[in-house]
Formats: C-alpha cells, structure tokens, sequence
C-alpha cells in the first residue's frame, strides 16, 4: 500500500513538474499567464488544437512558436483557460 501511494504521489508531482514548464516557457516572454490568456481571448480560439494552430500559421510572431513543444502549448492553453 506504501508503494502505491509513493507512485501516486511521484505521479503527480511529475505531471506538476511538466505544466509548471510549459508554463514558464511561456512567461519567459508575455510575462505572465494573464497575457497568455488576453491573447487566447483576442484570437478566438476555442480548444487547444486551435490555439496550436493559431500560434504556428497565423500569429504575428509564428515563427518563434514554431521551436515550442504542441504539448507545452496545450498545457498553456489549459492552464491560462483556468484563470
């Protein structure tokens, strides 16, 4: 019973480890999840594939999105929809 309750907890501070990385892939520029978030709501997009999409075809600055992770946009995505 112990060892499952370490791997669950080793679980879930892994899958915290990773948000808090995309996360602050993302604030390294926009500052804050705040931004991230007003620029999720100006672009109209509505699910975390579209805001991939957004950011690698039609946002001012694609070109930079394009070395960032999907996964690591989706979890901003996720993150910044919270707030």
């Amino acid at each position: 019973m112990k060892k499952l309750v370490a791997i669950l907890m080793g679980g879930i501070f892994a899958a915290s480890v990773s948000s808090a990385f995309a996360v602050e892939s993302c604030v390294k520029c926009h500052k804050s999840m705040d931004k991230v978030a007003e620029y999720i709501k100006k672009s109209g997009v509505k699910s975390a594939d579209e805001f991939v999409d957004f950011l690698r075809n039609k946002s001012a600055k694609k070109a930079l999105h394009k070395s960032v992770k999907d996964e690591d946009i989706k979890k901003a995505f996720a993150e910044a929809s919270k707030k």
